[in-house]
């Protein structure tokens, strides 16, 4: 599955929530960061 959404990153910004550390372009965010709606919401203004 990363394989594929790498292959996607030249078209779509991807974010994942796992616990496991990403590859840039890929982004990811633990699932018990205490602000986990406010970084996504971050992230998605800095991409738009």
């Amino acid at each position: 599955m990363i394989k594929f959404c790498n292959k996607l990153t030249d078209v779509l910004k991807i974010v994942f929530i796992t616990e496991q550390p990403l590859d840039a372009p890929l982004k990811g965010f633990p699932q018990n960061q205490p602000n986990l709606l406010s970084a996504i919401q971050s992230w998605i203004n800095e991409i738009g």
